[in-house]
């Protein structure tokens, strides 16, 4: 029972960072990445070692969004969020389940193709329960959150998509 009720106080955190209670202007930049917070805490290993994104801006038919790399402490996914006013917002579609570590060029396929030009927040996600099943659907799923950076923050990049 307690730690069930320590997964689900991770978790919360987790949705609660991924919500935007921090400062949302990270996420509207130019694609970046986290590669220097990665740098700074290299030596750290572990569940609750730092992750990182990196995802360039993209043009295509609206099926699929390729990340560039991502590296994660624990075996996780890529999840696609559409653009909620500049934050991630509703989810597009997951990756299947990743290993720890780096995976390079890893292509999401959307399960609503994307009709138009936007925006669009690739964000790494951590298989909290180690089951291979992705199990994020807020409000009444929150098991696999998302992963953090070494400064604390959600492991996100924003990129623009274009549609052709």
């Amino acid at each position: 029972m307690g730690r069930k009720l320590f997964a689900t106080a991770i978790a919360l955190s987790f949705v609660a960072a991924a919500c935007g209670t921090g400062d949302s202007d990270d996420a509207t930049d130019t694609p970046v990445t986290t590669e220097e917070a990665m740098e700074e805490s290299a030596a750290e290993t572990g569940p609750n070692a730092p992750s990182r994104i990196a995802a360039d801006n993209q043009s295509g038919d609206g099926t699929t969004i390729t990340v560039a790399s991502i590296n994660l402490p624990t075996d996780g996914f890529v999840v696609i969020h559409a653009d909620n006013g500049g934050s991630p917002g509703p989810i597009l579609g997951w990756s299947d389940r990743l290993p720890a570590g780096d995976s390079s060029d890893v292509v999401v396929t959307l399960n609503t193709p994307l009709d138009a030009d936007t925006k669009v927040f690739p964000m790494a996600h951590v298989d909290a329960n180690a089951n291979g099943v992705y199990e994020f659907m807020p409000p009444d799923v929150v098991t696999d959150g998302p992963a953090m950076t070494a400064d604390g923050k959600v492991a996100v990049v924003a990129i623009d998509y274009t549609i052709g």
